[in-house]
């Protein structure tokens, strides 16, 4: 996504508006899909497990769409977060750029897409290295007698580890934004629901 020329390039978020901040994220969101350095190509996910409280982990981020409002991730359909979600799909989203010193954070309701069209398409566009992870015997957090070998990578015609791999896509409709300045940190909370777009000036 090519970035607006009215869309200030810097968060300091007094030089927003509640729609050019909301474009200042969805600009960085697409670009880290598509980069693994940027710094947004990682993010926090945490999920509510019933019997042990708050659980989290850090994915790639795989797929944003600004205009449905939803991002996604690649799971394996044996891993613990699964079940999680089917029992409670609520999740939060986390991502920080320390050179930046900009923190994001989404609420989101989350689906998990298995053999569907979806998690299909998702597959066929996977690298190959990346579906080896989804051949393991056992699925993430099993316990092992020693750390396994990495997984041979298939060919991309394999269908090998299809039957493990899922789509986790998390639909949101506001987003949180924390900036960290040495003049006064800066935090707001933009609804995209809101015709025109809103935001709700916080506390840091």
């Amino acid at each position: 996504m090519r970035k607006s020329a009215a869309v200030p390039e810097t968060w300091d978020l007094r030089q927003h508006t509640p729609a050019s901040l909301w474009q200042q994220c969805a600009d960085s969101l697409t670009a880290a899909t598509a980069s693994a350095r940027h710094p947004f190509h990682l993010v926090t996910v945490a999920t509510v497990a019933a019997a042990s409280g708050p659980d989290q982990r850090t994915v790639v981020l795989r797929t944003f769409d600004p205009a449905a409002g939803t991002i996604s991730f690649h799971t394996d359909i044996r891993s613990t977060k699964v079940g999680q979600l089917a029992a409670y799909p609520q999740v939060s989203l986390h991502w920080y750029d320390p050179a930046a010193r900009v923190q994001l954070r989404i609420s989101a309701t989350a689906a998990v897409h298995h053999q569907d069209d979806l998690a299909v398409k998702a597959w066929t566009r996977s690298r190959a290295t990346s579906r080896a992870c989804y051949t393991a015997v056992k699925g993430p957090g099993a316990a092992v007698d020693a750390f396994p070998t990495a997984p041979s990578i298939p060919l991309d015609d394999d269908p090998r580890g299809l039957v493990h791999f899922a789509v986790v896509t998390c639909r949101f409709s506001a987003i949180e934004v924390l900036t960290l300045h040495a003049g006064g940190h800066q935090r707001v909370r933009v609804q995209l629901e809101d015709q025109p777009i809103s935001w709700q000036i916080l506390a840091p």
